[in-house]
């Protein structure tokens, strides 16, 4: 064997023998399909150079090789989903032997097996909120007496008291607004979990690398039966009607792989 090559793993597929998406993906690291029992593991070998352990780190930090792996990674890992099941990989799930991958696939098959059963007509999508937070304050402001009534207060307080009263009416509006808003968003993931599967909470990204004018206060991700796709789009437009004058606005993206709905035990990495 060559000891300067590895074993990347895209994903687990259904289908241990399918040659004909096999056939359209055109790599220059040949795509193919390694049988685990009646499962496929879909694999190519790399360069050690690129994907070996300390090679990796470095390479991590170049946001161009990074975004062109990624890319890579992903047309293969959808270009299966289009035709099957597939349980998704982490990006660079390196072994250093076929064998080691293989032994360890098969270590955990019954797990992988049930996974195919879970995500089997399913697939992934996203639904981001964004809110105008001025509308929750507002709110907040207009309908809890204590802030009413800490505001009729100021009027003729001295300066060192307006000061002080100032702080505590800005700590119990901040407050006030977190927990409507935290209100809001408990009602709409119930919402958007009764369509699905399954469902759960992501990360939120920081509001100057979402491209929005407003925060975004939800990133959920659904794994919805492929045929409740349109029960989605209702359920997004409704909340939409619903929340708009609550300052919200709603994106549904997908569909994905389920990378979200994949989790395997620790320790798939650089083996």
């Amino acid at each position: 064997m060559d000891a300067s090559k590895a074993f990347y793993l895209y994903g687990i597929i259904d289908q241990p023998d399918n040659q004909a998406v096999l056939a359209e993906l055109k790599s220059a690291e040949p795509i193919r399909l390694l049988p685990i029992q009646e499962l496929g593991a879909l694999v190519s070998e790399v360069s050690l150079e690129e994907f070996g352990e300390e090679a990796l780190k470095n390479r991590l930090k170049d946001a161009k090789w990074l975004e062109h792996r990624l890319r890579h990674h992903e047309w293969v890992v959808e270009a299966f989903m289009r035709c099957g099941t597939v349980i998704p990989m982490k990006f660079a799930t390196i072994f250093n032997t076929e064998e080691r991958l293989t032994e360890r696939l098969l270590g955990l098959y019954e797990t992988l097996r049930e996974l195919v059963g879970k995500l089997q007509g399913k697939e992934e999508w996203g639904v981001k909120a964004f809110c105008d937070l001025r509308y929750i304050q507002a709110t907040a402001d207009a309908e809890h007496e204590k802030i009413t009534q800490l505001k009729a207060q100021l009027a003729g307080q001295p300066p060192g008291t307006t000061y002080l009263m100032k702080k505590q009416l800005e700590e119990l509006v901040t407050r006030e607004t977190d927990q409507l808003l935290s209100r809001h968003l408990e009602s709409i993931y119930q919402r958007l979990a009764s369509l699905a599967h399954e469902a759960k909470l992501n990360l939120l990204t920081p509001h100057e690398l979402t491209n929005r004018k407003h925060e975004m206060v939800l990133n959920a991700a659904l794994l919805l039966e492929k045929t409740s796709v349109n029960r989605l789009a209702e359920g997004v437009r409704a909340l939409r009607q619903d929340y708009a004058p609550h300052g919200f606005e709603f994106e549904s993206v997908g569909p994905f792989p389920p990378y979200n709905f994949s989790r395997l035990p620790e320790g798939v990495v650089h083996e």
